[in-house]
């Protein structure tokens, strides 16, 4: 069952997030972390928080989302909450965008926006919250890996009477939407990943690659050794975490403001999307109290929950230079049948830091396939 759901925090909520942030008891800094080098800034923190208490406007962010269309999707264990955008054009071809951690649908708005007003085809759009994440119902009891979601998000499109779709995503986006490539091959047309996720075969792994892959290939080593420690925490102990990132507004703004600032472009010295931007998706991550049940996702798929196997759909990579997998295209081609490859500046947040080269991308694919 669908049903519209229009997105209205209590006032009572925001009002304690408020109190909440006053109260801060701020961590101790050592003198040179003004490159992030241990984690998020204490300077930059503080002064995020001011502003999230002071000045940012949650209501409307609510607009932002309830006017690209808000609904829920019942299945047997639970709901997914989903933006949809539905066009009035019989023939417009169907997307579902996924999202990752510790992403969320509004990673999608601009690209969103760009596809139904700036474009110059027709598209019916969805764009779901994974479970666990913002007002998607939290699992319960163990099994809601990327696999089961993948299930969940294809019976959605098919509730919708899409019957017939391309899927896009990056991080755990990527993960769901092989697994839907995998698992619905007659409904899932078309694959479309701005985080590519491929290994070196066993003999000779690096024959074929070229010198500009070996260089990307360097960002997955820093990010081994400089930007793991989350994923192994939230891979062996998400409850723990979960309970900080649950009750301390500012804890949970430090554990995600740290990935938006590495993962951007590289040499970028600033988070390159708005202070707004920013704050709308920890906002989401704190109203729905989905701290703990999002980091759980890590568990459920041992930290990958990837399937091997081949990919017989048309499939697109939108390689973003300093994402933090980049594997060459010969590798990929292993496991997709690969028949687009562009590579971009920007990094990890792709739809948000560079949403035209996205949604251009995923449009030229689109008519590649002529459906």
């Amino acid at each position: 069952m669908i049903e519209e759901y229009i997105i209205n925090v209590p006032q009572i909520e925001i009002d304690n997030l408020k109190k909440k942030l006053e109260l801060t008891r701020w961590a101790d800094e050592i003198d040179d972390n003004d490159n992030w080098s241990d984690g998020t800034n204490l300077n930059f923190l503080k002064e995020l928080c001011r502003y999230w208490q002071n000045d940012f406007d949650w209501r409307e962010q609510e607009k932002i989302l309830n006017e690209i269309g808000s609904y829920k999707f019942h299945y047997d264990e639970g709901h997914i909450h989903f933006l949809h955008s539905r066009s009035n054009n019989p023939n417009a071809k169907n997307l579902i965008l996924t999202h990752g951690w510790p992403g969320s649908i509004q990673e999608f708005i601009k690209v969103i926006k760009y596809l139904r007003d700036e474009s110059n085809e027709d598209f019916n759009i969805v764009c779901p919250s994974l479970p666990g994440f913002g007002f998607s119902s939290k699992p319960k009891s163990r099994g809601t890996d990327s696999e089961a979601i993948a299930r969940i998000q294809n019976s959605l499109m098919m509730e919708l009477g899409y019957e017939k779709y391309i899927a896009q995503g990056g991080d755990w986006g990527a993960t769901v939407s092989k697994w839907m490539a995998d698992l619905y091959p007659d409904n899932c047309i078309g694959l479309h990943l701005n985080l590519v996720i491929a290994f070196p075969p066993d003999k000779e792994p690096m024959q074929g690659v070229t010198d500009k892959e070996i260089k990307l290939l360097d960002n997955f080593e820093k990010y081994k050794t400089q930007g793991y420690g989350y994923y192994e925490i939230q891979k062996t102990k998400p409850q723990t975490i979960g309970y900080l990132l649950n009750d301390s507004p500012a804890g949970l703004a430090a554990w995600i403001s740290e990935k938006f600032y590495g993962w951007f472009e590289d040499g970028s010295k600033d988070i390159v999307i708005s202070i707004d931007e920013l704050l709308s998706i920890i906002s989401l991550y704190w109203f729905t109290e989905s701290g703990a049940s999002s980091a759980r996702l890590y568990k459920e798929d041992n930290g990958l929950g990837f399937s091997f196997n081949k990919v017989k759909q048309p499939t697109a990579g939108a390689i973003f230079k300093n994402d933090i997998m980049i594997p060459p295209r010969i590798w990929a081609e292993n496991i997709y049948n690969i028949v687009q490859w562009n590579v971009y500046e920007g990094g990890h947040f792709a739809a948000m830091e560079r949403p035209i080269d996205l949604a251009e991308d995923l449009i030229k694919f689109i008519n590649k396939l002529k459906i």
